[in-house]
């Protein structure tokens, strides 16, 4: 008991989480709407997803789209379209960036 406070402030321990997450991502991604380049990307929790490896989503600047970076099974990455989908109320658009390497 009591290590936590050994490894920083909760502040410290969520942005060093964060950090680590953020790492996974490519450094940008190309916006689906306007094409500019993204490189500030939230990433999503997708622990409870069975087969998703990654998940994120990065607004873009000049044009406020959202695009979504989606890493998993073919099947998975169908069921969270579907999800995004349906809690968005409209088609979400699947770009074709270069796959991130293979995470353990």
């Amino acid at each position: 008991m009591g290590q936590a406070k050994n490894r920083g402030t909760f502040e410290e321990r969520v942005a060093a989480s964060r950090a680590i997450a953020r790492a996974l991502f490519p450094a940008s991604v190309t916006c689906n709407h306007c094409k500019e380049q993204i490189s500030e990307i939230e990433p999503m929790d997708v622990r409870g997803i069975p087969g998703m490896r990654l998940a994120g989503g990065a607004i873009c600047q000049s044009c406020t789209y959202t695009t979504w970076i989606l890493d998993g099974t073919p099947e998975a990455v169908a069921a969270m379209q579907k999800i995004m989908n349906e809690e968005h109320g409209s088609p979400a658009e699947m770009g074709t960036e270069r796959k991130p390497e293979k995470l353990n």
